[in-house]
């Protein structure tokens, strides 16, 4: 009897130990599927829980946060760029072709002037006023009130230097052509941009180094840029510490000239390019600024092929 007993208790032991073993493995198991979840899935739902979205993949054809080799922003693509009396044709020195090298981008409008009678200061490339407006006189040989009468090819009124600031102010610079010399025109531009508040706007600009020498003393700060004919005028451009860019016809943009500008601590600029291929060249050749009629086709192209 006590034998049966003793059989039967040691077979209630062995169920235990079975059934024991059984819950142990089936936890063990658990255990591992709950650390795969975690290795495989966890990742994921932490990086969500933390605040980090999963990487997207691009859509076909996008890359993403990528720029485009070769590439500049348009502001840096717009330094270089200067739109020369606005843009050309009959709009030239009006509003009609500011506001369309502005729209386009442009950072730099350039203005040739002209002192009337009065001592006033106005936007023309030439004193003889029969090309612009189609009067037989000269600007200089005529009150204000004679010129406010006239208009340009466009329609439009002869501009003073004055309109040009208070209409753009300091969202733009101004590259200030002064066409004659003489301490008449010398002292009205000076006088114009005084009263303008716009003197770190402005780059004083003239194809005579007599009309630049002064403003040296008057603007010391102001850049100046000597707009030369030649390759002989160059030369001597190099030499002046008072003029900070030179400006070059495009027939003598070469490195040699370029080099030699570096070397005398001057930008070298070019005028005036109108063509994909020239602007092309300029920028390969690494010009540091150039004049255009078309500031949306040079912007363009510098956004396409600069590459600083």
């Amino acid at each position: 009897m006590n034998e049966q007993n003793n059989n039967r208790a040691g077979r209630r032991r062995k169920a235990k130990r079975r059934k024991l073993i059984t819950i142990i493995v089936l936890l063990l198991l658990c255990i591992a599927s709950a650390v795969y979840i975690l290795v495989h899935f966890g990742n994921d739902s932490g990086n969500e829980s933390a605040g980090e979205p999963a990487a997207e993949t691009p859509a076909a054809g996008e890359t993403a946060d990528e720029e485009v080799p070769g590439t500049v922003e348009e502001g840096i693509a717009a330094s270089h760029v200067y739109s020369h009396r606005g843009s050309a044709g009959d709009d030239e020195l009006t509003f009609a072709a500011y506001d369309k090298a502005v729209e386009a981008g442009s950072k730099y409008i350039e203005a040739d002037i002209v002192v009337s009678g009065d001592g006033t200061v106005y936007l023309a490339h030439d004193d003889y006023a029969m090309d612009m407006t189609g009067t037989n006189g000269y600007f200089s040989g005529m009150t204000d009130g004679q010129i406010a009468k006239l208009k340009t090819k466009n329609g439009s009124s002869v501009l003073k230097l004055k309109d040009l600031f208070e209409k753009y102010g300091d969202s733009v610079n101004y590259i200030v052509d002064i066409k004659y010399v003489s301490q008449r025109n010398v002292e009205a531009f000076t006088i114009a941009v005084r009263t303008s508040g716009l003197e770190d706007n402005v780059i004083a600009a003239s194809s005579f180094f007599d009309a630049l020498r002064p403003l040296d003393e008057t603007f010391p700060d102001m850049t100046k840029m000597y707009i030369c004919a030649d390759q002989a005028t160059f030369d001597i451009a190099t030499g002046n510490d008072y003029v900070d860019i030179i400006s070059v016809p495009k027939s003598i943009m070469t490195a040699d000239n370029l080099k030699a500008a570096h070397e005398h601590n001057k930008k070298f600029s070019a005028w005036t390019l109108n063509t994909e291929e020239e602007i092309r060249d300029a920028i390969e050749l690494g010009v540091d600024s150039y004049f255009t009629d078309d500031t949306e086709l040079a912007i363009k192209v510098e956004k396409e092929n600069r590459t600083e």
